[in-house]
Formats: C-alpha cells, structure tokens, sequence
C-alpha cells in the first residue's frame, strides 16, 4: 500500500480531504444565508469568533510563567524562574508560552475547536497566539503537532494544522505540516502524570526520510504548534524529533496551557532560593 508524509493509506487521506473539502463548503453555504454565531454559546454575533459575554469568560495568562516551559506560576519569584518540572527534565524545546489558561471558557473554546466549529476558531486562536509567538524570537517555518491519520478521520481535521497554517500567514513565515508524522497511534493522554505522558509518546513522532524535508529542515528555527499544551511531553517528543533530523531550534506556542500546581520554583540565578 502507497504511505506518504504521515503514513496515512492514500485512500483514507483522499476521503478525509474530500470531507474536509465538504465540510467548508456546507460551512461558506450557511454562513451565506445564517448569521454567525458564537463559537461556544451560539449566540448570534456580527463575525464569526465569541460572543462578548464567552470572551470575558477567557482565562489568559497574565502572572509569571516558567522561563522554559511557560506553565503559570503560583507565586511571582521576582525575576526568571523555572519550575520544578523543567529543573529536573529539561525539555528539548528552548521555550513554550500561550495565550490562555486551559480553564474555563478557555476549556470549552478548545473543546469546540477540536469537535466542532474548527473552521471559525482556528482563526480566532491564532490572532490571540500570534503575540505570543513573535515574543519567542524569529522563526523559519510553522510546524504542527502531528495527527495519527486515524484519529484524523475521526476529527476530519487536524486542528494544530489549522492554527499553525493562519499563524504562519500572520508571522509571515512558511507552514510546513509534513515536516513531522505519528508512527503510532498513542492513547490519548487523559489524566495520566508527567512520567506516564512522557513514556505514552516516547518514540511517537519522527520526521520523515525525505531528502527534501531534511534539507528544509537543516539549520531552520521551528515554532512548532499544538492546541493544548499539560505537561510539555507531546512537545518535547516533536522537538526532538526535529532537532534530531538537523533543526538548529525549537520553540512552541500553544492556544492553552494547563496550570500545574505543585511543581515548584526555582529561580533561575539561585536554585537554592525558593520551592513551593
């Protein structure tokens, strides 16, 4: 059977593009007669994106992060700080940030994009990522979080693919969603800690063995693009998979980013200063 960039079976790919296809269409059809609605309540707006009251409901991060992997401090340790998570296994990836907290409003509004409307919000989420990530520095190319080709049918789309694609067009720079493929199908991460979250995608994500990808890859700056980040396990697997095949960098913007209490701070000139 003929495998291309993500190891999907030719006809599967071709019948997901063909409902994607489907899917905008039906969507450009009744925005032309319906007026939009509110991504997350429904309620009628004047363009497509939240209603005023859904929001004021988002939870973005204002406080301290970690300097590394960007997770929300508990307390502000009054300068550059890592948390215990980063400290003790540092990730491959030189920094993380998004633009919301994975609370709330937050929550349903990537809830919606994953399940529902990706179409209207994948725009929505990348004018509040953009920022974010022309903060962490230029880039050469805009790389998503790979789907397994079998989750994809179940979701039609791969909604980091859609965010990164209107990001790239936002940063000015090249989106490139084959630079990285699923080997396997990896349980979905749940619950599960940092240790088990780290083992569930070990090994999961590579790039693909093509002179031409590798040769676009060498020496680039990669702002590599996922919905959610919890515990960094997912981003660390790809940034090491892109650095392995010749990236001189890696950094991550993600649209939400899970609180973790209990892991700890450590500033970073005085490691022995504070630990919560």
């Amino acid at each position: 059977m003929t495998l291309v960039d993500d190891q999907a079976p030719v006809a599967p790919r071709r019948l997901a593009a063909a409902r994607g296809l489907l899917a905008r269409l039906a969507r450009a059809v009744l925005d032309a007669a319906l007026p939009p609605l509110c991504g997350l309540c429904r309620a009628p707006v004047d363009q497509p994106g939240l209603c005023a009251a859904c929001w004021s409901g988002l939870g973005f991060v204002t406080g301290p992060v970690c300097d590394c992997c960007g997770v929300p401090l508990p307390v502000d340790p009054g300068g550059p700080a890592v948390c215990g998570g980063c400290a003790a296994h540092p990730p491959a990836f030189s920094a993380a940030r998004a633009p919301l907290i994975y609370d709330g409003a937050s929550k349903r509004l990537v809830l919606a994009l994953k399940h529902g409307d990706a179409g209207h919000l994948a725009p929505l989420l990348a004018g509040l990522m953009a920022p974010v990530a022309a903060g962490l520095g230029p880039v050469d190319m805009v790389v998503p979080v790979p789907l397994h080709w079998r989750r994809r049918l179940r979701r039609r789309d791969n909604q980091a693919a859609l965010i990164a694609r209107d990001l790239a067009a936002r940063l000015g720079c090249r989106h490139q969603p084959g630079m990285l493929r699923r080997r396997r199908a990896t349980p979905i991460q749940g619950n599960k800690g940092r240790a088990a979250r780290a083992r569930n995608v070990s090994g999961a994500m590579a790039v693909p063995a093509s002179a031409d990808i590798r040769a676009r890859l060498s020496g680039a700056r990669v702002l590599l693009v996922d919905d959610v980040m919890t515990t960094g396990a997912t981003a660390d697997a790809c940034a090491r998979a892109l650095l392995r095949a010749g990236a001189a960098s890696v950094v991550v913007v993600a649209a939400a980013r899970v609180p973790a209490p209990g892991d700890g701070i450590r500033h970073m000139a005085d490691p022995t200063v504070l630990a919560v």
